[in-house]
């Protein structure tokens, strides 16, 4: 069942799409700092994931009742599979996931769209990020390079991308069901010779949560995530050996983002 609501189309080419599972203390907030921007977007898609607590799914009619927002619900699937549902749905040509608990910053879209409009060569823009919640603090992306990307995750979830790229890479692969499904996304998205851009300014408000999923993340986990990635991506790394131990180095340090 599905509620489906969109902002008048003001010229925008962005929707920002939402996955949402029981995510209902936050995600009013996360949609109202989308649709405060100062370029607006398109439109806010946001994803119920299978929420099964009453909070969430009140705060979920709330966001449909005031009819500025796409609501999609449906069973659990997993992060991958809701943001794909979300931007298989989006009628912008650029894309943003947004974490249901995290927030933009009023000039995201308005800076980040301006760099991907204006260069095709870009693939997605990133910014860095303002930690809130349990810490505090700006985390600044490092450095991209390819031999990197392949050893750690340079990117937060919410990074500016074009649709027609997600379709070209596949979207997000479902299989990785414990995280590491926007890492592999930016691996597979960059293996074409696009360039990525980085906004040295926070824009992203990044919450840091003691329940976040990378946090409770077992170790046969993180092995089950890193066999995919190697099965995915195993030219990659057969051409780099040091990206190779870079991933299973790494692999014990995953955060949420980078």
């Amino acid at each position: 069942m599905s509620e489906v609501f969109t902002m008048p189309d003001m010229g925008a080419t962005v929707s920002v799409v939402i996955p949402c599972f029981n995510m209902g203390a936050f995600v009013e907030e996360a949609v109202a700092s989308a649709l405060a921007q100062t370029r607006p977007p398109l439109e806010v898609i946001v994803v119920d994931d299978g929420s099964d607590d009453a909070g969430t799914q009140a705060a979920l009619e709330r966001i449909a009742a005031a009819g500025t927002t796409c609501v999609i619900r449906g069973g659990r699937g997993g992060v991958a599979r809701a943001r794909n549902r979300g931007i298989e749905a989006a009628r912008g040509s650029h894309v943003l996931p947004l974490d249901a608990d995290d927030l933009l910053a009023p000039e995201f879209l308005e800076k980040a769209l301006g760099l991907l409009e204006h260069d095709p060569g870009i693939a997605i823009v990133g910014t860095d990020a303002e930690l809130f919640g349990a810490r505090t603090g700006v985390l600044t992306l490092p450095r991209y390079s390819r031999r990197t990307l392949l050893s750690r995750n340079l990117f937060f979830a919410t990074t500016l991308f074009r649709k027609s790229d997600w379709q070209r890479a596949g979207g997000y692969c479902t299989g990785f069901r414990y995280g590491w499904e926007d890492w592999d996304f930016w691996i597979a998205l960059t293996k074409s010779p696009l360039q990525v851009a980085r906004i040295a300014e926070p824009l992203l408000k990044y919450r840091i949560r003691s329940t976040s999923r990378d946090r409770s993340m077992a170790l046969w986990q993180k092995g089950a995530m890193m066999l995919l990635m190697l099965a995915r991506h195993w030219t990659d790394y057969l051409r780099s050996p040091s990206a190779l131990w870079g991933l299973v180095e790494n692999a014990a340090l995953t955060n949420k983002g980078t």
